[in-house]
């Protein structure tokens, strides 16, 4: 199964991600990435499929995410950040708590507020 699927909807381009997303895949990944940034100005992410990823699979979204904000492209979440990829990036060292100087107003991908 292709971990990777792009679907056009009609207010916004869904990315959908699938299984493990690491180094193995990455070349599959940017292709999917930068074919998925040309389908328009309003893009989604769904991440809550994502089993297993490493630092280079994120290391492309915060790549994929500053092409976006440069480009006047709006990238985000489809749906809240999945449990599983909360631990994937606590792990890897990528959980923000704020935005990085890169995304100036924008919000970093990768922050969430902690439920009290």
């Amino acid at each position: 199964m292709n971990p990777f699927e792009i679907t056009e909807m009609p207010d916004h381009t869904l990315l959908t991600i699938r299984g493990e997303v690491s180094l193995q895949n990455a070349g599959e990944a940017l292709e999917a990435l930068t074919s998925f940034r040309s389908k328009g100005d309003r893009l989604r992410l769904d991440l809550e499929n994502v089993e297993t990823a490493d630092v280079s699979f994120l290391q492309l979204i915060c790549s994929l995410h500053r092409t976006c904000l440069r480009a006047g492209q709006n990238l985000m979440l489809s749906g809240n950040m999945p449990e599983r990829f909360k631990t994937i990036l606590e792990s890897s060292g990528y959980r923000r708590p704020r935005a990085c100087t890169l995304g100036g107003d924008n919000p970093c991908l990768w922050t969430w507020r902690d439920e009290p």
